[in-house]
């Protein structure tokens, strides 16, 4: 890693088998499975040298741009990011939650408001969904009801979608960041 600029780097450790673990989406349960999930993330995270941005995204899978599971609410998240937060040495850039295109409601973003980031750590909300601009800013400011929101993404990567998609997801992001920006 030496070798890589590290001003210009950032990785995200994307955390999605972990996340479906906590949902009790595997028919199976390790006793300390919680803190294995921890430990792990803890080596790989500080395994990042301090000179590098390093991210989490928390995600439930989205084959065919659904969940594996659908979440009730944000808690298991918020407590998944108070575990790697406590567990991971080095500094956090920043967090990213997925937010399910329907869940513009309160039951949604309430445990938001349990989650204390260390200083210099952001709260990315992915609340930006494909041709849904008016959902998208109603996800936002549900979630800045709860928490201070320092940036905005889509749900989930764009690895698996549509290339046509793309222009209106560019689109969709300028209007959730101006949104974001006008806060």
């Amino acid at each position: 890693m030496a070798t890589l600029p590290h001003d210009r780097v950032a990785i995200q450790w994307d955390v999605c088998q972990e996340v479906l673990m906590w949902e009790n989406y595997y028919d199976y349960e390790r006793a300390n499975y919680k803190q294995e999930i921890f430990s792990v993330l803890a080596q790989i995270g500080d395994a990042v040298p301090s000179g590098i941005e390093l991210g989490y995204h928390l995600c439930y899978g989205s084959p065919k741009d659904v969940h594996l599971v659908q979440p009730k609410d944000s808690a298991n998240i918020v407590d998944m990011m108070l575990g790697i937060q406590d567990a991971v040495a080095r500094p956090i850039t920043f967090f990213h939650i997925p937010v399910p295109k329907g869940r513009d409601d309160d039951a949604y973003f309430a445990p938001l408001k349990q989650l204390k980031l260390v200083a210099g750590t952001e709260f990315y909300v992915g609340c930006v969904h494909h041709a849904d601009e008016d959902g998208d800013a109603r996800r936002l400011r549900k979630a800045q009801k709860y928490i201070q929101v320092d940036g905005i993404a889509s749900e989930c990567g764009w690895g698996r979608s549509d290339p046509e998609r793309v222009p209106g997801h560019l689109d969709s992001y300028v209007k959730a960041a101006k949104l974001l920006a006008g806060s």
